[in-house]
């Protein structure tokens, strides 16, 4: 009895040590195949080493010196390193872990990023790898742009998830965001001309947000084009900045140009400091100010309040609206 018991736990740590060890080879193959495409393609897809390491119960694979660049989008990050990590028997679990110091190139500026903890939870699916869900932590980010402007994230935390939960879409993500003490980008301190008017932090931003995408977040949302938003939801968005606090619900469509559809609803707490900052930005013509803030009163004491203003904003023909009276272009939601 104990001779085969022995034989039977050499078999099975044989085997096992037998799939640790296909898993790996084919893990390490798969990544340097993959930069090899890219570069067929015409990207720089570069890593000095490819490795897998956490035998036997891990696939913990590790690039160094990670270059790519996609020069048809013009998006490009370096890294000295990536980690991914998963447990051998749930492979399609990774812990990615990002280093303290990356760059990133946009389309329009270079942003050097540096981070206490930045690390995040995906559960993906297997041959495609689509996004099931996820989870990230943002700690003491910063980013620095050569555009002459930074800005700096306390604490954040980001989680996703497929809805509905019977049957779940690959396209459609519940995105929960949650932020401390968010360093506003000095520019934009500086095009509202707000220094005087506002701290140059964010107490809080929270969102509760769902989004149906073009299509999945797999890996074709890096190699070929990234989905782009159709239906937007806001449960809840909400901003404390010093003194002012926004509200946001609603939901609008997206067209294939990127122009929304549809309404949500701002609930603005202290407005007349809004007010004050859209003057000063020169959103607001100043001599407009008297009349605008005798209205705003108005729709406020009629609402029961008057430091709490309700705005219906609608998005309509490529315009934003209060009401039947358009304000402004309606932004363009596209992901490059």
């Amino acid at each position: 009895m104990l001779r085969r018991m022995i034989v039977v736990v050499l078999v099975a740590a044989l085997a096992w040590g037998g799939y640790w060890a296909v898993g790996a080879w084919g893990l390490e193959k798969a990544v340097s195949g993959w930069l090899d495409e890219r570069r067929a393609e015409g990207w720089q897809a570069e890593a000095e080493r490819v490795v897998v390491r956490g035998f036997p119960n891990r696939f913990d694979l590790e690039l160094d010196e990670l270059r790519l660049a996609d020069p048809r989008t013009g998006w490009a990050w370096s890294a000295p390193f990536f980690q991914s990590l998963a447990l051998s028997y749930r492979p399609y679990h990774v812990i990615a872990v990002w280093p303290d110091s990356q760059s990133l190139q946009t389309p329009f500026e270079s942003l050097e990023i540096t981070s206490e903890r930045l690390r995040g939870s995906l559960l993906l699916t297997p041959t495609t790898l689509a996004l099931k869900r996820s989870s990230f932590e943002l700690d003491g980010v910063e980013v620095v742009s050569d555009a002459g402007w930074s800005s700096r994230l306390t604490e954040g935390r980001l989680a996703t998830r497929t809805l509905p939960e019977d049957f779940p879409d690959p396209t459609v993500h519940q995105v929960s965001f949650s932020a401390r003490a968010w360093q506003v980008p000095s520019r934009l301190l500086a095009e509202l001309n707000a220094a005087d008017l506002l701290p140059d932090t964010l107490d809080s931003v929270t969102a509760d947000v769902t989004i149906r995408f073009s299509a999945p977040w797999d890996r074709y949302a890096v190699e070929r084009a990234r989905p782009q938003p159709r239906h937007v939801e806001i449960k809840l968005a909400e901003a404390k900045w010093g003194q002012m606090e926004l509200k946001l619900a609603g939901s609008f469509e997206v067209d294939e140009q990127g122009v929304p559809e549809g309404s949500v609803l701002v609930k603005a707490t202290n407005w007349r400091d809004i007010l004050a900052v859209g003057v000063a930005a020169g959103i607001v013509p100043a001599d407009f100010e008297g009349p605008i803030t005798t209205a705003l009163e108005l729709a406020s004491q009629l609402a029961g309040s008057p430091k709490t203003l309700d705005i219906p904003l609608n998005f309509k023909n490529g315009q934003v609206r209060v009401g039947p009276a358009p304000i402004g272009p309606a932004p363009v939601l596209r992901l490059r």
